[in-house]
Formats: structure tokens, sequence, C-alpha cells
């Protein structure tokens, strides 16, 4: 059969060629793949479609030395982290003296593994509402998140977020603080050691980039994402935490989040706006829940690990953390059932992933004011931060595409119910609640002034600074898939494997 596609010729110049051709469609036919379940995906990863970074057009070999540098630099720098020598034991004096309290430390450590579930709980939520051929590229994007930012909150940015302030105005940490975790031990922080603070902060700051990737899942290139998280991380994510969480310039100014609003929501959400603007639009056909029974899963695990994410970020085993857990826990019943409300309001049918979309809502809006508003006011801000979701969702699906095409509404969740959470924390705090700065409606308007000239400010920023790092990115390895790979699904054209078996989707 091989000979008889090259076809006949008994030309004796030609006898070269034909042997030639022979051989290829020999190695051709060898090469194909013969198990009947094996993706038939017609191309490799990382090879389809034409290079524009200039880390994507070395060639194969230089690649490899490249990486393999990388390799060998997080391996000297684990090594320098070795041997370079303690500020003290790591097991101090301090520990078992008194200082440290036994009950927060055991809160903050159970809080960050539950935090630190919020992450596949998040990958699991993305990748049923995806379409089918992303659900694998989904999880991964957001996944690969949980390996990047650890590496550099240990190098740094824990340093940069936590540590004492680089300088008027306070807007940033100093590497020097706890650079290559230098400090990093059992003293004091406030009750609770300074290793405890690491790795319960760490986890926020490995979720908050997972959830902007969402908005571009379907047409992101996986590996621009080890370039942009990074940079994103430490370019947005720390200057906030530490103007908000380590006494600079906007806590000073007097403008309160309790949990990350403005840290984790706000500037992941309004990244996500961004990241869409910049990728443009999806080319590929815009396909259904590849799975609702991973989204209502995912939504389930994000509720049960925020507990941990607003109990826990009142620092101690106390009446601090019940009372966000409560809140918690109230504003996010009602933000589903107002969600579940404004379908039948609109003649929708009773849509599990608007349930998931609810809950989301309301545990995002009740972040930034679970540990300084009442009961009814957590009521109010749940109902309030799914109408406005669902207002801007409405929105988005029939202009957004145009504008800002973001795939799974990380802006419509995070981005819209983390800025109205805020703006209602500004009006609901309260001295009577934990806040030691009262709101608008109870004698301080101010407060709400304050907030929204933060706010603004913050949009603004996380706008553009989004923006150009991706821009930055894609000049290095370009941030987008090419329109052959889209169209085919991430799954089988970037990383070559899916959910279930092919010969299982053709049974379906």
């Amino acid at each position: 059969g091989i000979l008889n596609d090259v076809g006949a010729d008994d030309s004796h110049q030609r006898l070269p060629v034909t042997i030639l051709s022979a051989v290829e469609l020999l190695l051709r036919h060898l090469s194909a793949p013969t198990d009947s379940s094996a993706p038939t995906s017609s191309k490799m990863p990382f090879t389809a479609g034409l290079p524009s970074g200039l880390l994507e057009k070395p060639s194969p070999l230089l690649k490899k030395i490249m990486i393999g540098f990388v390799l060998a630099s997080l391996f000297g720098l684990a090594v320098a982290m070795t041997v370079a020598p303690p500020s003290q034991e790591l097991l101090g004096a301090e520990y078992g003296t008194g200082n440290l309290n036994s009950a927060s430390i055991s809160w903050l450590l159970f809080s960050s593994a539950l935090v630190l579930l919020m992450t596949p709980g998040l990958a699991f939520f993305y990748g049923g509402m995806i379409g089918h051929k992303n659900v694998i590229a989904t999880i991964s994007a957001v996944v690969i998140c949980m390996a990047i930012v650890p590496i550099f909150w240990s190098l740094m940015s824990f340093s940069l977020a936590f540590g004492d302030s680089a300088g008027h105005p306070d807007m940033i940490g100093t590497p020097r603080s706890y650079g290559l975790m230098y400090n990093v031990d059992s003293s004091d922080a406030g009750g609770y050691p300074v290793t405890t603070l690491f790795i319960f902060q760490g986890m926020f700051a490995i979720i908050t980039p997972a959830i902007l990737v969402g908005s571009i899942a379907d047409r992101v290139n996986f590996p621009s994402l080890m370039l942009f998280v990074p940079m994103w991380h430490m370019a947005v994510y720390c200057p906030v935490a530490f103007m908000v969480w380590n006494g600079g310039l906007i806590n000073q100014y007097g403008v309160l989040d309790f949990a990350g609003g403005m840290v984790v929501h706000m500037s992941s959400g309004w990244g996500a706006l961004a990241a869409a603007f910049f990728m443009g639009p999806r080319k590929a056909e815009v396909e259904g829940p590849a799975n609702v029974a991973y989204t209502i899963l995912g939504a389930a695990l994000l509720w049960f690990g925020w507990f941990g994410f607003n109990g826990g970020s009142a620092l101690a085993g106390n009446e601090f953390a019940a009372h966000a857990f409560l809140n918690t826990n109230v504003a996010t019943s009602t933000a589903m059932l107002a969600w579940i409300l404004l379908d039948q309001l609109f003649g929708k049918p009773f849509k599990v992933t608007g349930f998931a979309m609810g809950i989301v809502c309301g545990l995002v809006a009740i972040t930034p004011a679970c540990g300084l508003v009442n009961v009814g006011a957590a009521s109010i801000i749940g109902i309030m931060g799914s109408i406005c979701s669902y207002c801007v969702q409405v929105v988005m699906v029939m202009l957004g595409r145009k504008i800002a095409d973001d795939s799974l509404d990380v802006f419509a969740a995070h981005g819209v119910s983390g800025t109205a959470g805020m703006i209602m924390t500004s009006l609901f705090q309260t001295s009577e609640a934990g806040s030691y700065i009262d709101g608008a409606f109870y004698g301080n308007p101010s407060e709400l002034g304050k907030c929204m000239i933060v706010l603004l400010c913050l949009v603004g920023y996380y706008l553009l600074a989004t923006y150009i790092l991706m821009f930055i990115t894609n000049i290095f390895i370009s941030m987008r898939v090419t329109e052959e790979e889209e169209e085919e699904g991430l799954d089988f054209s970037k990383h070559y494997e899916g959910p279930v078996a092919e010969s299982t989707v053709a049974d379906l």
C-alpha cells in the first residue's frame, strides 16, 4: 500500500526520490497511534503554530539549555537558603514560654489548609464551567499557581507584602526583612510565630492569580503563565497586600478590608477584565459547561475553604474568628437564594450553574466585611453582591464578547462583587461588630468617600498593571494560542490529554 501511495515510476533519475518518499511514508505509518482510545490530535504540545515570543524562537537545543538553567538556578537558590545563617533557631527560646498562643496557631494552620483547598476547588469550578475541549487546560492554568507562587513567596514576595516598609510612602515592603526566608522563624508575630503568618498569607497569594486566569483559560498559551503569574504576583498582589494589611498607605488612610476584598478579589477580578481585553474575543465556537457536577463540587469546596479564608483572617482563634465565620455563612446563603430568585424573575430555569455563581458572589462580597459588620448587614451584602454581579453578567453576555470576552465571568463574580462588598463595608462597618472605624451608616459619612477614592485608584492600577504585564509577557512568550489550537481545544493541542478517553466521548 505504501509503494502504491508513492506511485510507480521506472525512471532511473527519480529512483532516489521514490525511495525517500517510501521511507517517509513508512515512518509516518509506524508512528501513527494504533490504540483506538488514544488522542487523535494532529498536533503535539507546543509545536503547532508559529512562535512569536523571543523565548519561543530559539532552537529546541537552546530551549532545553534555558530550561536546564532555570532548574539549576532553582536548585542553587534552595542551596543558598539552606546554608544561609538563620536569624535564630526555627524553634527558638520563645516557643512554649507563653508568648505564643497554641489555640491561635492551631486555628491559623487549619485555616491555611482550608484556604489551600480553595485552589483545587476553584479548578473544579472553572473546569466544569468551561467548554469540554478545555477542561484539562483550565484546571492546569489554575493549579500551576500552586507551584509558581510559593517559590516566589519564599524568595522575596512575602517580604514585599509583610516586611518593613521600603520607604515613604508606605506602598511596599523591603526584601531585606524576610528575603530568602531570613527571619521567618518562631519569633512572635502577634500570638503566633512568623512561620504561621508566612504559611497562612501564602495561601491567599496562591489563589489570587488563579482566579484571574479563568477569564482567558480557553485561549491562553500555558507556558506564558510561567512568566506572567510571578510578575503579576509581585507587581500587583504584593504592594496592595502591604498597603492594606501591613500598616501601609491604604490602612493609614482608614479604609478597611478584613479578609481580601481589595487584595484578592478586586485585584483578580479587574485584572481578569484587563486580561480578557488584551487577549481579544474567542475565535472558536463558545460551548456550554463541560460538567455541571464539577462546578457545584468546586463551589462547595470554595464555600468550605472560605471559612478559613475569612475566619482565619482574624489571626486568632477567638470571638472575631467566630463572628467572621458566621457572617460568611449567612451572606453566602442569602446570595445563593437571591441568584435563584433573580433567575426566576427573568424567566430562567433553576440552573445549578446559577446556584454556584450565587455562592461565589456571596463569598466574595462578604470577604472585606465579614469581621466588621453585624449579621443583618451580612445578609444585605450577600443579596446586593448577587444583584450587582447578575446585572453585570447580563451586560457582559450581550456586549462583553465584543469588548472584553471574559470566558468564565470572573469579572462579574470577583471584580463586581468584590467592589460592591468594599463599598458596602464602608457603609455598614461598626465598632459594635469589631471595626475600629464606624461606617457611613453609623455617623461617619467620610468613610464612604475615602473608600471610593481608594477604589478608583486601585481599579486604575489593576487594569493598567495587568495590561502592561501581559504586553511584556507577550514579547517573550506569546500569551495567546493560535486560532487552530483554539479551535481544536487546548486539552489536546497544548496538553495532549483529555478528561476522559476519546472512545468514551465517541460513545456519548
